[in-house]
């Protein structure tokens, strides 16, 4: 018997850079910020993105010949993230949406038996099929605290390890100051670098850097973000399938 489907993590690398981003409304006042600890700036940018209504992103990671790609726009309630696999000649896309208070997700044959606990055989039959998933839903959770603001700044915007303020210098048009993030451990090692605006609100422009399991090949991560505060127009699929037929016929298989 197979175990119920589990909707897993995307990749290691979006725990460490997702729901960064740009302002494209935050004005030319200086903020300070270039005067600033490297956990101060950190600490700012953590509080000013929790109160931010929405965010754009697009992130890029890459591990050895793996290339995923994910493009986001996440608000207080709703949420969508566009999912692309790349590892050669394979190409897998998987789609995850939160609107009305349910969430959904829909792929490809290879996203769908790569992001997930599908079989060959289920992720072949509901390839392309959107997949609905109640707020009751054990599996609720997995999809839902992906998309949203709250989770995604409270999460991913505060790096982890030993922060180091940096130089000041111009990103995707915007005046930022850098704040480099080490973290070593038994498990790997982490080096990235945020760059924070230093004029309107104080909040991340691009994250870049490389992740290391040990053993394993570095793991590339870059994350731009833009569209602070923007309106989100989602709208649930116009037809779904329970997730609990799903989990009946994984049962059965």
């Amino acid at each position: 018997m197979r175990a119920p489907i589990l909707l897993v993590s995307l990749t290691a690398a979006i725990a460490f850079a997702a729901g960064c981003g740009s302002s494209t409304s935050s004005g030319n006042a200086p903020n300070g910020m270039q005067a600033k600890s490297g956990d101060q700036i950190v600490a700012a940018a953590v509080k000013a993105a929790k109160h931010e209504s929405s965010l754009h992103f697009v992130e890029t990671t890459a591990q050895g010949t793996a290339r995923v790609s994910i493009v986001g726009d996440v608000g207080t309630s709703s949420g969508e993230q566009r999912i692309t696999l790349r590892e050669g000649a394979e190409v897998g896309h998987l789609t995850l949406l939160l609107t009305h208070g349910t969430a959904y997700f829909e792929g490809n044959t290879v996203g769908l038996e790569g992001f997930t606990g599908l079989s060959a055989t289920l992720s072949a039959e509901f390839a392309e099929r959107w997949i609905s998933v109640p707020s009751t839903s054990t599996h609720f959770s997995r999809i839902a605290d992906s998309l949203t603001v709250k989770s995604a700044t409270t999460e991913f915007v505060k790096l982890p390890g030993t922060l180091t303020r940096g130089k000041t210098s111009t990103e995707k048009g915007s005046p930022v100051v850098a704040v480099t993030a080490f973290q070593k451990s038994k498990s790997g090692t982490l080096r990235l670098t945020m760059y924070v605006a230093t004029t309107g609100a104080v909040l991340p422009v691009v994250v870049e850097g490389t992740t290391t399991a040990t053993g394993s090949t570095p793991r590339s991560v870059n994350a731009v973000f833009s569209d602070w505060g923007a309106v989100l127009h989602l709208a649930a699929p116009v037809s779904s399938i329970p997730i609990a037929e799903l989990e009946a016929l994984a049962e059965k298989g």
